[in-house]
């Protein structure tokens, strides 16, 4: 099965993520919520200036996010997912 990445936009669907319990780990951060009226699992990227300074770095850390999601998309079921970068993330290789 061939899923496209599908992308938090809304303030409202990011509301209902950004509350649940977080998930830590070294370079990243998570929160999650299972969606009852979908068939696939969707994503939000949030980047602060705190973290990371520069915009093209907070956008090389984004693209990174998101190639490492589409190798693992087919696997998830359909949750909403917000991930959070932390300091040490533009330089983890």
């Amino acid at each position: 099965m061939n899923l496209k990445l599908v992308i938090l936009k809304k303030s409202t669907d990011f509301d209902k993520v950004r509350f649940s319990r977080p998930f830590s780990g070294r370079f990243l951060r998570l929160r999650k919520t299972g969606s009852i009226n979908q068939n696939f699992p969707r994503f939000g990227f949030i980047v602060p200036k705190k973290i990371l300074s520069k915009v093209t770095d907070r956008n090389k850390v984004k693209r990174r996010l998101k190639s490492i999601v589409l190798k693992v998309l087919e696997e998830l079921r359909p949750i909403d997912i917000l991930l959070f970068p932390q300091r040490g993330s533009i330089k983890a290789k």
